[in-house]
């Protein structure tokens, strides 16, 4: 139905019935937020604007207080948002919330049942947990409404149900519906259902794991979805012909029609739900990667007449934009993350703008929360600007275009005059790197509420006064420079409080000159006034050893604790190079180039790879240019397992695979998470020299104390203690991450850990001593790309620290050269000031990455883009990702 002010939200009257909400006192009555900067969803920005939340709706765009009906003056609550952001709700057409409640246990797992290939008839409904702490933290995320689907192990997966994140308090799962207090078929819209289907790796896997019964593969995909189809239609056609059979019967005999209808009308549970997706009343989400799988779909959606909403994950819809063009189907993506497994190859960040102009919706999604967490849902659309998108294209995709295919674009998705009153308010621009909701309304209600952290001014500045121009001149292709100079710098963060300005000299591979009065040598690119920062080095994660990590067969294969025991795994045997800055690579040599790609092009220069491992112990490290022909022969020690026997075995015995840990020379990577054990690693290394690195760190901000008291210590004695965030951006996922800090959290891990004693952020610990080294890193290869904005994100998120506790330098240190000082140290056998690995230092090899952002935007400019890498003498400008 047209929207208009009589229109209402069928949510509202029931909420108000809830008595937690009505305890809430003047929650859910008028509110008039005043002097936004309003962005509509469907690519509208408004300056000065008034917006007036009214009964469960938008009221009014442009408010008039002397004419609002039903209520006076006094009644309305006033929101001063003079330099703030206002938007509609976001919608996240895909998520897990629910029916995958956290902490990550089994018996938290209710999204799949695992067979037969094929059950339309379960819902998600039935296991959506509403204590699942996931609802909160999304809707901080200003995510207002979410499709809570069942998982994608069967080819017909179950019944999907949309929700408001508003939690009411009485733990119902039904209070959350979108579709709460609405008359099917009047003035509230068609009340819409939704069902989930898969097809292509995942449902023939599972059945090839779980029920040793077909489908093995997408043949047996194609046939069983055609034979439930067809079951589905033969009870359509038999309910039809009873139709026709009960008119004519009651046309011919009047009130005792029934006597000549003798069988029941036709129905069954079992295909239900597939007849009403036949009959047009069920709106179907498919995930569906490659474009064989998403034409197999096609042809069922002509043999038997339905509709596809969205395919969703659809790495390779982008393939085929016309197909999906012309059938009206949208694609629900992410905007980076991929290379996962197979199916995921043909993904490109590119993806959302070729769909976009052949005349596809788009819609950024989550999968919360097993790919995205949902509560980052704005930077997903965020990520995809940054890689080409118009801005409103991207903003709409978490808004009105996924409202519209949720069947909803007449009430959720927009900002405008008689839509739910589905409403966040914004600390910054909500597409910069760390913007987060001050306030968030649902139905007019208030979810969210809280204040903008010291840092962040009344009126933030756009992103755009951070960026500076392209480099000149851009090459067409990477080069081999005898010499070249990068000029017109205006931030170089070449170390540790050494921010310099001017230029860089690079000669035979090697930089000869840094900061003003450099003579220019060879090929000069000026830099228009952007920023140098060193090359990113990503540590702890496999990469270089897998081509796709779910095809064993492209991997260099697991090692046993016996055998890292025994000082046999190196990884450095297993990487392949050759792809990150050579050559395009193509079919199967590009499978295993491509993450390399990924990650040299966006500036992280430097991996530490451990090896995969099965045991507690791993094995041997090896840090390589991820440019480079050749891995390095240098490795350090990764990973733990009988830490006490192995430190003895080291110190006592000079020829043990573990005396160059127990000495020092190699650090100690322990991959752990949960608080208690933090400090137990402590206390065991407590009287050596180890060079200890926490990576994972969940509960790093409950164990700092110890961490610091560790660090001062280590300053005096030898050794070091150092923190590697793994995920940069923790979330709750697991048993043993349950204490982390997620984002928006006060004080944040970083603020705690890297408070100086002198600071007054260390009033955040009882026994602060010395600040930790802090690192950041990714938790999977395919993540590679994303690790500049994960540092950009550490300083945005830290708002309530000292702009001294977690400074842009911090944050550039985060990922550069704090992880080379933690893994390879002075003595270690990589020296960071001899290789030039995490610095830019005169007589060290070139390895750097110039960015078109002032010094404070270098990280956290969504907009800015790599301009220049540098390798040695390889010199690429504006890199491209796929």
């Amino acid at each position: 139905p047209a929207n208009h002010k009589e229109r209402r939200n069928p949510r509202y009257a029931r909420l108000l019935e809830k008595a937690p909400i009505a305890a809430s006192g003047d929650n859910g009555k008028p509110v008039l937020i005043r002097n936004a900067t309003v962005w509509d969803g469907v690519g509208n920005q408004l300056t000065e604007t008034d917006v007036l939340l009214s009964h469960g709706l938008i009221a009014d765009d442009h408010a008039d207080t002397a004419t609002i009906p039903r209520f006076t003056l006094a009644d309305v609550q006033s929101v001063d948002a003079t330099g703030r952001y206002v938007t509609p709700g976001l919608v996240d057409q895909h998520s897990h919330v629910g029916v995958g409640a956290l902490p990550n246990l089994d018996g938290n797992a209710d999204g799949n049942e695992l067979y037969p290939a094929t059950l339309p008839q379960v819902r998600a409904l039935d296991a959506i947990d509403a204590q699942d702490p996931g609802f909160d933290a999304i809707l901080s995320g200003g995510v207002t409404t979410s499709l809570i689907l069942p998982g994608s192990a069967l080819l017909m997966g179950g019944e999907a149900v949309a929700v408001k994140m508003l939690r009411t308090g009485t733990n119902e799962p039904e209070d959350l519906l979108l579709n709460l207090g609405a008359v099917p078929g009047g003035t509230d819209g068609k009340t819409w259902r939704w069902l989930k289907m898969a097809c292509g790796e995942n449902p023939k896997r599972v059945s090839a794991e779980f029920a040793a019964s077909m489908p093995f593969s997408r043949m047996g995909n194609g046939w069983l979805f055609r034979e439930r189809f067809e079951e589905a239609r033969a009870l359509l056609r038999r309910q039809d012909d009873w139709c026709e059979a009960a008119g004519a019967a009651e046309r011919r005999f009047g009130r005792n029609a029934h006597r000549a209808v003798a069988a029941r009308y036709p129905d069954d549970l079992v295909n239900e739900s597939l007849v009403a997706l036949l009959r047009g009343d069920v709106r179907l989400n498919v995930h569906c990667y490659e474009p064989h799988d998403i034409e197999m779909m096609v042809r069922n959606k002509h043999e038997f007449n339905f509709e596809i909403a969205t395919f969703h994950h659809a790495t390779g819809a982008h393939l085929v934009a016309p197909l999906l063009a012309r059938e009206n189907i949208s694609a629900a993506i992410f905007s980076e993350f991929s290379l996962y497994k197979k199916e995921a190859f043909t993904h490109s960040v590119r993806a959302g703008q070729i769909l976009h102009e052949a005349g596809v919706k788009v819609a950024y999604k989550s999968d919360h929360w097993s790919a995205v967490h949902a509560q980052m849902l704005m930077q997903e659309a965020a990520k995809a600007h940054h890689y080409g998108v118009d801005r409103d294209v991207a903003f709409a995709a978490v808004t009105s275009v996924p409202a519209e295919r949720l069947g909803a674009g007449w009430r959720l998705g927009r900002l405008a005059e008689g839509y739910d009153a589905d409403v966040v308010v914004w600390d910054r621009e909500p597409m910069q790197l760390g913007a987060q909701p001050l306030r968030v309304y649902v139905d007019g209600f208030l979810g969210l509420e809280k204040e903008a952290g010291p840092r962040v001014p009344a009126t933030v500045a756009p992103e755009a006064n951070a960026v500076t121009p392209q480099v000149q001149p851009a090459l067409d292709e990477p080069v081999d420079a005898k010499a070249y100079t990068v000029t017109n710098v205006s931030a170089i963060y070449a170390g540790p409080g050494a921010l310099q300005a001017g230029s860089i000299v690079v000669e035979d591979g090697v930089v000869t000159c840094v900061g003003g009065g450099c003579k220019p040598a060879g090929i000069e690119f000026n830099l228009n006034g952007g920023s140098v920062i060193p090359g990113l080095i990503v540590a702890n994660i496999p990469i270089g050893l897998a081509g796709i990590d779910m095809e064993e067969i492209t991997a260099d294969g697991l090692v046993d604790s016996a055998t890292a025991l025994g000082g046999l795994a190196h990884a450095a045997d297993g990487i392949r190079v050759g792809g990150g800055a050579y050559g395009q690579g193509h079919g199967v040599a590009a499978m295993q180039d491509k993450l390399l790609q990924y990650a040299f092009r966006s500036g992280v220069l430097t991996a530490i790879t451990p090896p995969r491992a099965t045991g507690m112990v791993a094995g041997f490290s090896t840090a390589f240019r991820t440019g480079a022909k050749e891995p390095s022969a240098d490795s350090v020690t990764a990973q733990l397992g009988r830490l006490r026997s192995l430190l003895a075995a080291g110190a006592t015995h000079p020829h043990s695979p573990f005396a160059t840990v127990a000495n020092g020379t190699h650090a100690l990577v322990v991959s752990v998470d949960d608080a208690s054990d933090i400090e137990k690693v402590l206390a065991i290394v407590s009287d050596s020299k180890a060079r200890v690195v926490i990576a994972g760190g969940a509960g790093a901000r409950k164990a700092a104390g110890a961490l610091r008291r560790r660090a001062a210590v280590t300053a005096a004695t030898g050794g070091s203690v150092s923190v590697l965030l793994q995920p940069a951006r923790c979330v709750p996922a697991t048993w043993e991450q349950r204490e982390c800090a997620e984002p928006f959290a006060r004080p944040t891990t970083a603020e705690v850990l890297l408070s100086p004693a002198s600071s007054s952020a260390s009033s955040y610990l009882a026994d602060a001593e010395a600040p930790v080294t802090l690192g950041l890193s990714v938790e999977w290869p395919n993540k590679v790309r994303a690790l500049r904005h994960e540092a950009g994100f550490l300083v945005a998120d830290s708002v309530t620290a000292p702009a001294d506790v977690v400074s842009v330098e911090a944050a550039v240190g985060a990922v550069t050269w704090a992880v080379a000082d933690a893994f390879f140290g002075a003595s270690g056998p990589l020296d960071p000031a001899a290789d030039g690995v995490g610095r830019v230092k005169v007589g060290t090899r070139a390895n750097f990455v110039a960015v078109n952002a002032r010094a404070e935007g270098v990280l956290s400019a969504m907009a800015a883009r790599v301009q220049i890498v540098a390798d040695g003498a390889r010199v690429v400008t504006l890199p491209t990702q796929d």
